[in-house]
């Protein structure tokens, strides 16, 4: 009789949706399917005289198995507690742990089962990471509209550049709040590429085309009007390249990080649809030129442009080296070029 109950109760445990291990004192009694596929051990797994070696070999795995013992200490009682867990193959779940007594069978058995909660925790962790990350680049955002305000009130007291370096520190600021307070990894931040050599090789294209774009937008603004952009220096002014066109590849990054990371990458995160993608660029560039409001309107419409055309690179690419290197070759080939001021 017991036999057969013991095989009724493998049965009933076999074809159960959610992940069942069965356990006692001395080990694992049984594990059916979905808890053999998500811990890795074979179907009907069983572990007893030798304890739990393959749930505590991991240090990863410290609060499942202190649940674990915990459940079978006090066995009597209901356990419910949600657990990180990680595979052999270093793959990880959250899971919630609920425990109950399986009374009538010999040697005070426990059923654990194991409900997936990791998609559900992923989603939770991904908007609170976006919550953090948007809190912080608004308040940054509306507190450097006030100093701008302020620039202007005071009859702009320092030159524009500095403005620029008050949005390198606001992107500085907001890197370390990120890396503080988010769980993101350097693949959610943009600052690993799959494949370095074609997203260089593809952002030098496209580099090469902006470059040849603005020296024909120069040369039709010169047919049409002789006396524009410094007519008196070269076409393309090579004495203007210094230190400071060097260093701007620093505030192109910082700026990239701000419209990428920040701005793009998190809406097209918490915004539906499947036009996402296109209103994520398009929120982000028109962000992007307004931090640009204190070089005015012309420049203000260029930056968005330029913002759009690095938003679909980025999109492309999944990461900030490729925009970077666009942005920094347009601010200098637009320096060169006479076209911009700095």
């Amino acid at each position: 009789m017991e036999q057969v109950r013991h095989a009724f109760s493998e049965r009933v445990l076999q074809d159960m949706y959610d992940a069942v291990l069965v356990l006692d004192r001395k080990g694992i009694v049984y594990v059916n399917g979905p808890a053999a596929r998500m811990l890795e051990v074979p179907e009907g797994y069983r572990e007893t005289g030798a304890g739990f070696s393959f749930l505590t070999d991991n240090e990863y795995n410290e609060d499942f198995t202190e649940a674990i013992f915990s459940a079978l200490y006090y066995k009597e009682e209901t356990t419910v507690k949600k657990v990180p867990f990680m595979a052999p193959s270093g793959k990880k779940y959250v899971f919630v742990l609920s425990s109950s007594f399986l009374r009538g069978t010999e040697g005070s058995q426990l059923v654990v089962t194991l409900s997936d909660e990791t998609v559900a925790e992923e989603m939770t962790q991904k908007f609170n990471d976006a919550s953090n990350i948007f809190t912080a680049f608004l308040f940054g955002f509306c507190g450097w509209i006030l100093i701008y305000a302020l620039w202007e009130f005071l009859g702009r007291p320092i030159a524009a550049d500095f403005m620029t370096h008050g949005v390198e520190l606001l992107g500085i600021v907001m890197l370390v709040f990120i890396l503080w307070r988010t769980s993101l990894t350097r693949k959610d931040l943009g600052v690993m590429a799959q494949d370095p050599w074609k997203t260089v090789r593809t952002a030098l294209i496209v580099s090469v085309c902006v470059f040849g774009f603005l020296c024909g937008l120069k040369a039709v603004c010169r047919l049409i009007d002789p006396g524009c952009f410094e007519p008196e220096a070269p076409f393309i002014d090579l004495s203007r390249f210094g230190l400071r066109q060097f260093l701007y590849i620093f505030t192109a990054g910082i700026q990239e990080f701000i419209a990428r990371v920040v701005v793009q990458r998190n809406l097209k995160r918490i915004t539906v649809g499947k036009h996402k993608t296109i209103l994520a660029i398009c929120l982000s560039s028109l962000i992007f030129a307004a931090l640009h409001i204190h070089f005015g309107f012309l420049f203000m419409a260029g930056a968005a442009v330029l913002a759009g055309l690095e938003g679909i690179l980025y999109d492309r690419q999944q990461n900030i080296f490729g925009v970077w290197i666009v942005h920094w070759v347009f601010g200098v080939s637009g320096t060169l070029l006479c076209l911009i001021d700095h």
